[in-house]
């Protein structure tokens, strides 16, 4: 197995597993998925340097994904962060090393922009507090919520 930066000639491979995430996701029941601006933004994220976008393969076959921004913090512009957007694992995958060897490289890069903090997201479902406490180990804290109301 291993673990790199996708490029664009990957978006073949890694549209499946966006749209599995966001099927895994409860942004299911929010927005539908749109393949078309999903390949858009992925051509636009690879390019973006503030944008890291990851893959696990084994056997030539992506089992996993992740991405992240860099950005500055509205409130302390001298101050930049790495979120965590999205990482997620093909089930046959997890428990493998794939998901642990995604996060070291979103770290590295986190690491290596200079991020003076990294905000990963655990989506609320039944995995929830089995991702809370990994985040846990890692030395991550509990920092805040997210609600959602559809507005349109």
């Amino acid at each position: 197995m291993i673990v790199r930066s996708a490029i664009a000639e990957d978006l073949l491979q890694y549209l499946p597993l966006g749209q599995a995430f966001h099927a895994a996701s409860p942004m299911r029941d929010i927005m539908p998925f749109d393949a078309e601006g999903f390949s858009d933004f992925f051509l636009q994220a690879v390019r973006n340097p503030n944008m890291g976008v990851w893959l696990a393969e084994d056997d030539s076959k992506i089992i996993g994904i992740a991405g992240a921004l860099f950005y500055s913090m509205y409130f302390s512009p001298s101050s930049t962060v790495a979120q965590e957007l999205w990482w997620w694992l093909t089930p046959e995958a997890r428990g493998k090393g794939a998901g642990q060897a995604l996060y070291n490289m979103l770290e590295s890069w986190a690491t290596a922009k200079g991020a003076t903090a990294l905000f990963m997201v655990a989506l609320e479902d039944e995995n929830a507090e089995k991702m809370g406490q990994i985040y846990i180990r890692k030395g991550f804290r509990l920092m805040e919520r997210t609600y959602v109301r559809e507005v349109a």
